[in-house]
């Protein structure tokens, strides 16, 4: 009975080196595979796509394409399209300024994305084109919080300038980040397509 037991632990002496092997193989191929996926959704956005959202310190990395450019002042400054998370606006003095809860909120350079373009595209009158073709054509800027609502973006002319911001597919609405605050429009502005 005595060498049945040390046959035993000899056994599992012999084969612990081998489970732990096997045990660190199989975590270090769990976490390939971990980097490798995030490393793939990181920017499913193909670059040769005819719009794309960057983040605004990586522009350089999509040769050929311009910002897509939201509005004026009327001093000439540009107001470009961006986007903090999912909510598009207007990018003014290198932050986001976007619709939100009210206000009209801001987002630093860097962390927020830019909308960029290597094609034509044009603005059209909300009061001119159906939802259907809005839905069809009309670039899409995110969604709401909840990701019930596609938001796409729109513009409007207000006391400065023309300024852009996001439109609800949802409640039909233009939401203008300006003077510190939310306004939103149910006529009188315009929805950017392709």
């Amino acid at each position: 009975m005595h060498s049945e037991l040390e046959k035993r632990e000899e056994q599992m002496r012999k084969t612990a080196p081998i489970i732990i092997s096997l045990s660190v193989v199989l975590v270090i191929g769990l976490l390939c595979v971990d980097v490798r996926t995030s490393a793939v959704t990181v920017n499913p956005t193909p670059q040769n796509a005819p719009f794309v959202w960057a983040l605004a310190n990586e522009e350089g990395d999509y040769p050929g394409y311009r910002r897509v450019e939201g509005g004026k002042l009327k001093d000439g400054t540009r107001l470009d399209i961006c986007r903090a998370g999912y909510i598009p606006g207007k990018v003014y003095n290198n932050v986001c300024l976007y619709p939100y809860a009210g206000g009209e909120t801001p987002f630093r350079y860097g962390y927020y994305e830019v909308l960029l373009t290597n094609t034509q595209y044009q603005w059209k009158s909300a009061d001119d084109v159906s939802r259907a073709e809005i839905k069809g054509g009309a670039i899409k800027g995110g969604t709401d919080k909840d990701g019930a609502d596609t938001l796409y973006i729109c513009r409007k002319k207000m006391g400065d300038g023309v300024h852009p911001g996001k439109y609800s597919y949802k409640n039909r609405l233009c939401y203008i980040p300006w003077g510190g605050k939310e306004y939103f429009y149910r006529t009188n502005f315009e929805i950017l397509f392709r």
